[in-house]
């Protein structure tokens, strides 16, 4: 099929090849639009599995491990055929519960296919409700190429290189590095109320959650939903710290989060609350996260 640039001849193609070469330069790809919910990300994914494809938002979670598909979606949309779990899955609390583990055959995601995906299937619309995506993007996918997060213009690219035009870097620690930690996960250094932490970065998680015994005061109760993929969904009271100072590696900021007792959580957790209205790219490789300096 053939296509003509009528409107502005020359002018209009040469502004296309700017364009095009100056994408290249950057390492950049096709941008992908993505739908923002609070502070939780979604964006169009394609799942294949023995000849069926179907499509659905899917959640971009740094705090999981692995991918996961709602069972209702997996079972009428999808057509994967599961029985009893065959396995148990762990939630960032340290509740477990059973799933069904199986290789997805493919997943496209911004034009790039990738295959054998490792997923679990859970009731995650039976447990979180309305707020229940019906499949989330983990850290197992995530880590196969760099990518990068506009939320400003609310988009999503996946990075060839990395940009010269990198303003900050966050270096992150994982599961090599403390035996406690999740498989895939990102852990920030930090400091919160005079007290040297590591912050575990979670973008699949509604509140920034600070543990109790890091003696900040709450500032007001306020009543919010809960629920994962171990509990089940309800309205609980909470106490939030608003506008605490923090430091992620040297960088001053102020959030507001949630108190959790210890029991919970043993360090604080952030989501994307913290990068708001910037572009920001995960590198799993050489574990990092960079912030891209604006444009004027």
């Amino acid at each position: 099929m053939e296509y003509v640039f009528r409107a502005g001849g020359n002018g209009t193609l040469r502004y296309i090849a700017i364009l095009l070469f100056a994408l290249n330069a950057l390492g950049m790809n096709a941008q992908m639009p993505m739908t923002m919910k609070d502070h939780w990300m979604f964006v169009d994914v394609a799942l294949s599995h023995q000849g069926r494809t179907s499509t659905t938002k899917g959640l971009i979670d740094t705090g999981a491990s692995v991918c996961v598909i709602d069972s209702t979606f997996a079972v009428d949309f999808c057509h994967i055929r599961y029985t009893a779990g065959n396995t148990t899955i762990g939630n960032t609390s340290g509740k477990r519960v059973n799933a069904f583990r199986f290789d997805l055959d493919s997943l496209t995601l911004s034009g790039t296919t990738y295959t054998n995906i490792c997923c679990y299937v859970l009731d995650l619309v039976g447990k979180m409700r309305q707020y229940a995506p019906k499949f989330i993007i983990g850290g197992d996918l995530l880590k196969r190429d760099v990518w990068g997060f506009d939320l400003k213009q609310h988009t999503m690219t996946r990075y060839d290189a990395i940009p010269t035009n990198i303003k900050q870097t966050f270096d992150w620690k994982n599961h090599d590095d403390y035996s406690d930690a999740s498989l895939n996960s990102i852990y920030l250094k930090g400091e919160i109320a005079g007290k040297k932490t590591r912050l575990f970065f979670d973008t699949g998680s509604r509140d920034n959650e600070l543990p109790e015994n890091f003696k900040v005061v709450p500032t007001k109760i306020i009543e919010a939903p809960t629920a994962n993929i171990a509990d089940e969904f309800t309205l609980k009271k909470k106490r939030l710290c608003e506008h605490t100072p923090i430091e992620i590696g040297d960088t001053p900021f102020h959030l507001d989060f949630i108190l959790t007792s210890k029991k919970d959580n043993k360090y604080p957790r952030i989501n994307a609350a913290f990068l708001s209205d910037e572009t920001f790219l995960l590198d799993y490789k050489n574990k990092r996260l960079y912030i891209v300096e604006k444009k004027d």
